[in-house]
């Protein structure tokens, strides 16, 4: 092991469930807005061993309050009074309980147009406007879209679709 000491490493609980990027963000400690959706596929995933990436090919908005609630704790535990962007990746275990497995601090998501363009909110927006000072309204800062779906490939622009639409127009070959 490249003479690295045994206890230098660090074993964790497996975690095969569903994946999920949640976006917050905070001001002085209190949560402003925050939306999330599951990792379907993944943009170059054949290229890493594990055939996971934190870039998704294939995203859905989804709503899971157990995993909002294990990520406002874990803000909670790392800085009483987090201030600015966080995004936080998720899987759950084998029980279906969504862990907290990354935070990232004071960046956005690869995938923040996901969590602009739907929704009551953007978070960009929301985001910079706060940065300028100005003061922002939002009575309720849990942004649940509704089902949406980010596709995206190389070469391509990403595109959002609310559920109904995405297979609009596609024929299975029992149909053709």
């Amino acid at each position: 092991m490249r003479n690295v000491p045994i206890e230098h490493f660090t074993l964790s609980e497996f975690l095969p469930g569903r994946d999920y990027n949640v976006q917050g963000i905070w001001f002085d400690g209190r949560l402003v807005l925050i939306k999330m959706c599951e990792r379907l596929s993944y943009l170059n995933a054949t290229q890493n061993p594990s055939g996971m990436a934190s870039t998704a090919a294939l995203a859905k908005t989804v709503w899971e309050p157990e995993a909002i609630e294990a990520c406002e704790a874990a803000m909670q535990s790392v800085d009483e009074r987090a201030h600015g962007i966080f995004f936080f990746d998720m899987k759950e275990n084998d029980q279906g309980v969504p862990c907290v497995t990354e935070i990232n601090a004071s960046r956005f998501v690869m995938i923040t147009n996901f969590h602009d363009l739907i929704g009551r909110y953007n978070m960009a927006g929301t985001y910079a406007r706060l940065g300028c000072g100005e003061t922002v309204q939002i009575e309720d800062p849990y942004d649940d879209a509704g089902e949406y779906y980010l596709v995206r490939e190389l070469d391509t622009l990403p595109a959002i679709y609310p559920a109904y639409q995405l297979f609009e127009g596609i024929e299975t070959v029992a149909d053709a």
